[in-house]
């Protein structure tokens, strides 16, 4: 494990500017969101993470199955299996975008020094956004477990089932193993996390949660802005009308198979795409929807209905949005799926 961060932060109270994150997600959602679990920050520094949804989390995890151990990274290229991934808190890091908000690639270089620089001794003695949970038996999905025996740790994302017994967890094991979801013990030596600023919501997906190829942001993500208001979470993401490959996709992992209702977010201005291509993938096949993105700004705009299998699957289970062939600029903020009722 890392070298283990031995100061305590400062404390101080919630400033009005992760107030208002809070309150813009409840609003974005329509009455849809339940918020769960919040606690206040005890440094000003922690008030920068953004709020999350649990899927976000879960998506981010499934991205990185796979992927080889590295210590000491934090990042990783999604759905690509026998490249670098994260170290076992490097994982937990970039899944609940902390301490920043973090795109899915590796926007600062493969051996970049965030800061501060959390490891498995942080998380288990909670020196981080995040607070330890009275009984394992209030884990939700997103959650974490962590142990730390005073020389070295581990850090595990709880996924579901029994969580005193052998939960279903995603981890990076160690040296020479992958990223894996599996189900195994996990002793008492484990103690139950949560993430502050954790929503429980339909299945909404934020900009930096979607994998993007063709931008100008090192790593292949487009640029992120806060030009226009408007916008679900912290930004939105914007890419020119290009010629070449330019995508944004965003891939849940669906707790059922059935019919789900899909929602898209962006910022609209007379200077956007008027006929964005939106491909919405599904066991089936995939079906090819144009987006005006010169109106219907700030809004949930709905794509449709269609029917998902269970699991993770970007070939199976998600929405891409071109940028390719648009006659303007191409916003990506946030994508809803909801299970139709």
């Amino acid at each position: 494990m890392r070298l283990q961060l031995r100061a305590l932060l400062r404390t101080d109270s919630l400033n009005s500017l992760a107030s208002r994150k809070t309150a813009l997600v409840a609003l974005a959602l329509g009455g849809l969101t339940a918020l769960t679990g919040l606690l206040l920050p005890a440094n000003p520094a922690w008030a920068a993470i953004p709020t999350l949804t649990r899927a976000e989390i879960i998506a981010r995890a499934e991205s990185a199955l796979a992927t080889n151990y590295t210590w000491g990274r934090e990042s990783w290229t999604p759905d690509s299996p026998g490249t670098a991934g994260p170290d076992c808190s490097g994982y937990a890091l970039k899944c609940w975008e902390v301490p920043q908000t973090l795109l899915y690639q590796e926007e600062q270089g493969v051996n970049s020094n965030f800061s501060p620089r959390y490891t498995s001794y942080s998380f288990y003695n909670c020196l981080g956004p995040w607070y330890a949970l009275s009984s394992r038996s209030l884990l939700k999905q997103g959650d974490v477990l962590a142990k730390h025996d005073g020389d070295s740790g581990h850090v595990v994302i709880y996924a579901s089932g029994d969580a005193w017994n052998s939960p279903i967890i995603y981890e990076a094991p160690g040296s020479g193993l992958t990223v894996r979801r599996v189900s195994r013990y996990l002793g008492s030596e484990y103690r139950p996390l949560r993430r502050n600023y954790v929503v429980d919501s339909p299945i909404i997906l934020d900009n930096p949660t979607a994998k993007s190829i063709g931008g100008s942001d090192v790593g292949g993500n487009w640029t992120r802005s806060t030009s226009v208001s408007g916008y679900h979470g912290d930004n939105y993401q914007v890419r020119a009308a290009t010629t070449g490959t330019a995508w944004a996709r965003w891939t849940p992992r669906f707790p059922t198979s059935g019919a789900y209702d899909i929602y898209m977010r962006w910022t609209a201005a007379s200077d956007r795409a008027s006929g964005a291509l939106v491909t919405v993938n599904t066991p089936s096949g995939q079906y090819k929807r144009i987006v005006n993105q010169r109106v219907n700004g700030s809004t949930w705009y709905s794509l449709g209905r269609y029917t998902f299998a269970a699991g993770y699957s970007p070939t199976a289970g998600s929405l891409t949005l071109y940028a390719t062939g648009a006659d303007g600029y191409v916003i990506a903020d946030a994508v809803m799926f909801v299970p139709a009722q």
